[in-house]
């Protein structure tokens, strides 16, 4: 097969599923509905496929959360075995932010900012529908393998040179989103990902004797703090600090906190400014899984009273707690599992709650699809081995340091003195050489 029929018989077969979702008296509802949420209920030609691309790879339907394109191949059980090949490439498909290192004549080159990985793209279409497009800038792209090559199936969105500082924070979001996508493609970086979550494993344990910490928002940074520096220094924190910040909510129960509605565009802010900063006292558990990783777990310990207590309908918003663990992408199949291990209750309750009558496997199958057969690791655990996080921090620091010297008085300070910034070293070996000229 030639490279033209190779990209036209997968452009065809992209079209047919399309014209599946258009067209289908299952699917085609959900996604008018679909459009209505993006605000594209009137759109047309290009931007009706570029809606149909996102909706077709990301969306699952029935009861046994089911892709579009298996909904596809049951409808379509005359599909060649060309066709059937394709669209199992397409369902490995995936979106991330890229780099654009070269511009190709038949597509491009591309750095994908998340999983720390090179690619070479072939463009399904025509290169001039992409004029405009040069080395540095950025791209949010959609692309899939087949064999020992990757196509782009679509470019989203395209971002100058100047706008780093947001595509990394964009690219950080992604990663705490999905930290799958940083390392499924990149065997290396899996690899690293897994001795650092075996290595901190071991640390937590020695930090906090146990794999579980239970206290409220108003002392969880400090915690979290510790125990990252006592990975980068090797110097355990003092068991009375830990005691002292280990508190217990006067009761148990689950609201919504308004402060976790974050954007992309702020994230990044609202995250440094901790769990302290909301105005509101709940639980946390901050949570280190084996298997998996760090989580910090907003209302663990209510979640894990519902199954404690026989009367827990004495806990305010019980049945709204049940449902956050299981549709929050943040609480993987892993977790669920680990709890039902401790609460033999488990799936009766969450049955009795729901008024459902699932075996703990099908609820996992329901909920969490996306990992019940695949090792989905903490996004804390995905972003220490993250460059572009340990790249944006640094610089966060560096503007916070500026900040800082900028609020302090250095006048009448000797170069022998102590630095007044409190670092305890001498003025000319701190703050002496960082002062603007």
């Amino acid at each position: 097969m030639s490279v033209i029929e190779k990209l036209a018989i997968i452009s065809d077969t992209i079209t047919k599923v399309m014209n599946f979702v258009l067209a289908d008296e299952l699917v085609k509802p959900d996604f008018d509905e679909y459009l209505v949420t993006v605000q594209g209920g009137n759109a047309q030609g290009a931007r009706l496929q570029a809606l149909l691309v996102p909706y077709i790879f990301e969306r699952r339907l029935t009861t046994d959360r089911k892709t579009i394109i298996q909904l596809f191949e049951e409808k379509n059980t005359d599909i060649t075995k060309e066709e059937k090949e394709i669209l199992d490439n397409l369902s490995k498909s995936f979106s991330s932010v890229f780099e654009i290192r070269r511009v190709l004549s038949n597509g491009f080159e591309i750095y994908n900012l998340v999983n720390e990985k090179n690619y070479k793209v072939l463009s399904l279409v025509k290169m001039n529908n992409f004029r405009g497009i040069t080395p540095g800038q950025y791209a949010l792209c959609r692309i899939f393998p087949m064999k020992d090559e990757h196509y782009l199936l679509e470019i989203s969105n395209v971002l100058s040179s100047i706008n780093k500082e947001e595509v990394y924070k964009y690219a950080i979001a992604k990663i705490i989103e999905r930290p799958e996508d940083a390392y499924e493609q990149n065997p290396k970086k899996l690899e690293q990902i897994e001795s650092l979550v075996k290595n901190f494993g071991e640390k937590f344990s020695k930090c906090f004797n146990t794999d579980e910490v239970i206290t409220t928002n108003v002392y969880a940074d400090n915690l979290i703090n510790m125990f990252n520096e006592y990975c980068d220094t090797d110097v355990l924190p003092e068991k009375d600090d830990v005691n002292k910040n280990i508190k217990q909510v006067e009761n148990n129960r689950y609201f919504t906190v308004s402060d976790f509605r974050n954007s992309y565009s702020d994230f990044m802010e609202k995250s440094l400014e901790g769990f302290s900063s909301h105005s509101s006292v709940y639980d946390i558990g901050i949570i280190y899984d084996k298997e998996l990783g760090l989580f910090v777990l907003p209302f663990y310990q209510t979640f894990c009273k519902i199954f404690e207590i026989d009367d827990y309908k004495t806990i305010q918003g019980y049945k709204d707690c049940i449902k956050n663990f299981l549709e929050n992408d943040k609480v993987p199949a892993g977790i669920l599992r680990r709890i039902a291990s401790k609460y033999k209750n488990f799936t009766d309750r969450v049955n009795e709650i729901l008024e459902t009558k699932y075996s703990l496997e099908e609820l996992l199958n329901y909920y969490k699809a996306d990992s019940v057969d695949k090792k989905i690791f903490s996004s804390a655990s995905v972003l220490y081995a993250s460059k572009i996080f340990e790249e944006t921090m640094n610089a966060v620091s560096v503007k916070e340091e500026a900040k800082n010297i900028q609020n302090i008085d250095y006048s009448n300070v000797g170069r022998n003195d102590k630095c007044p910034c409190g670092s305890g070293k001498k003025f000319k070996n701190c703050c002496m050489n960082k002062l603007p000229i």
